[in-house]
């Protein structure tokens, strides 16, 4: 019991510090000050990068199984695992550096922000650390749970309002199709963890292979609104544009990197095996599908935006393209064979760059956040280059990765992506890599324009005021020093991704899966079936 709850400890520090945060807050209130609120900010950053310093130690220590059936049933601290609570660790971290002097800018410093930041990246967790269908639904609802009321956050604003409300609504139907999915699994195979899919899935009869199809549909479909995958892309735009830009920055990465991390691995692991390659239709196509509508709808509805939170909703789209094309790109499980496979290293290799641009991208954009205003157009980002050269400089280089230009981070996102892809079946989707390819062109175009305004177009009469603060330097810096440092040297960071696609299964699941092989071969060749098989 005390060996899983260690293992635990990254969850556990996230969690314990949202609940210190709520419990102790009313007693550090000082009338006429915020200095409690904001130091809640810089607390959160810290206990965030602790967490990341247990991720760490747990991840060169193991890899490390849990010792109990009640929690290995549920959650597993795998590679695989350690790898996205890291990943999300980092996000929450800079998201704290980012929103202490901005939330004050902006008339809501409130320790509460900074609770239900700690609970929504909990949520997160918790969702790729799962090993359950119910444990995943948990975490999810923890994480939606938190980010609408992040989104509508900022009372006194009606975009605000607007965008926690829609995504509070289209949530709920994600919501809503996620669990029916899950019912579906539930009765095929009459267990909640993964195992006991894995196990159902292997014999695997007649009508449920109805049930299965029809669990498919509406997991994939609730995973799509949650990425905002086309055609489930409506609320991003409106959500993104108006939410506060911190809390933008947090939806754009810390949300894509549970919604994949759980989606990758409930493809990989549950969902796999004979009965999903018996399927008419398999998901790898219906993935690519998606991932070609999503990517081109999102640049092109892209191109025309003016106001650049709302451009980057619509490249976080594109992203979300460019994610679930990705997630075709698997190899036959070495330990089990075919039909089981195990996923390329190139999400979450992709999912780092694509973090730390977005994250240094809104951080620059919180600079332009005082006095109550926000100002995220084009024409009122021009000549940011040259009266705040630091956040000009780090948004320039946010848009250049994003574009994928060369030595950043974004560009060997894609480079490995694309190579991983074009490996399955001997370029079996080369079409959907030719297109992902121009997207990437187009989408340079809306890049690059942010860039020629920040720094080639004339600076407005009107004065304007700067968000200064030493912690969202940092929160630039990090990020932009991220993009940099693992762009010219990526070895590492590739080779880790890869440890932890590997480790996607635990140990315990892959002895469960190797009984269940076995023993089903072992009854096929009992001599007393043979004989009534010949009898019949």
């Amino acid at each position: 019991m005390l060996h899983d709850l260690a293992l635990l400890t990254p969850l556990l520090i996230t969690l314990a510090a949202a609940l210190f945060t709520l419990l102790v807050d009313p007693f550090l209130r000082h009338e006429g000050t915020t200095f409690g609120a904001r130091f809640w900010g810089y607390f959160g950053a810290a206990f965030s990068l602790i967490t990341l310093a247990a991720t760490a130690v747990l991840w060169v220590t193991g890899p490390h199984e849990m010792a109990t059936v009640a929690f290995s049933g549920h959650l597993s601290m795998s590679p695989y695992g350690l790898f996205f609570v890291a990943l999300v660790s980092v996000c929450a971290a800079l998201t704290h550096l980012t929103s202490p002097r901005f939330l004050e800018e902006q008339g809501m410093s409130f320790a509460e922000f900074y609770a239900l930041l700690h609970f929504a990246a909990f949520g997160m967790m918790v969702m790729v650390a799962a090993e359950s269908i119910l444990t995943l639904f948990i975490g999810l609802e923890i994480m939606s749970l938190s980010i609408y009321v992040l989104a509508a956050f900022k009372r006194s604003s009606a975009a605000s309002i607007e965008a926690g409300t829609k995504y509070f609504l289209m949530g709920a139907v994600s919501s809503a199709l996620l669990l029916y999915g899950m019912a579906f699994v539930y009765g095929f195979s009459g267990g909640t963890s993964y195992v006991e899919i894995q196990r159902a899935l292997i014999d695997l009869h007649g009508p449920e292979h109805l049930y299965l199809s029809l669990s498919l549909v509406f997991l994939l479909a609730a995973f799509l609104f949650k990425v905002s995958a086309v055609p489930f892309h409506m609320w991003a735009p409106d959500a993104y544009e108006g939410a506060p830009t911190s809390i933008t920055g947090f939806m754009s990465s810390g949300v894509k990197v549970a919604a994949f991390g759980a989606l990758l691995k409930l493809l990989v692991v549950p969902m796999s095996g004979e009965a999903l390659a018996s399927l008419p239709v398999g998901i790898g196509s219906l993935l690519a599908i998606f991932a070609v509508i999503t990517m081109t709808v999102g640049n092109l509805l892209a191109l025309p935006q003016r106001n650049v939170k709302r451009m980057l909703a619509y490249s976080a789209i594109a992203h979300a393209g460019y994610l679930l094309l990705g997630c075709v790109a698997m190899s036959p499980d070495p330990g089990l064979g075919a039909p089981y496979a195990l996923p390329g290293g190139n999400i979450p290799f992709y999912l780092v760059g694509y973090d730390l641009a977005s994250l240094a991208a809104f951080a620059a954009l919180v600079t332009v956040g005082a006095d109550g205003e926000e100002l995220t157009t084009e024409s009122q980002l021009a000549g940011l280059g040259r009266r705040h050269p630091f956040a000009g400089a780090v948004l320039g280089l946010a848009m250049i990765s994003l574009a994928g230009v060369p030595p950043t981070l974004g560009f060997f996102g894609k480079f490995v992506m694309l190579r991983e892809v074009l490996s399955v079946e001997d370029g079996r989707y080369l079409p959907h890599v030719v297109i992902m390819v121009l997207n990437s062109v187009v989408a340079a175009y809306y890049y690059l324009r942010v860039t020629v305004y920040i720094y080639m177009r004339p600076e407005g009469a009107t004065e304007r005021r700067y968000v200064r603060e030493p912690s969202l330097s940092w929160a630039m810096g990090l990020a932009a020093a991220g993009l940099l440092i693992i762009g010219l040297l990526p070895g590492k960071a590739i080779e880790a991704s890869r440890k932890a696609a590997a480790g996607v299964r635990t140990g315990i699941a892959v002895a469960h899966l190797h009984n269940t092989i076995d023993a089903r071969q072992a009854t096929a060749k009992d001599p007393a079936e043979v004989v009534v098989g010949q009898a019949d």
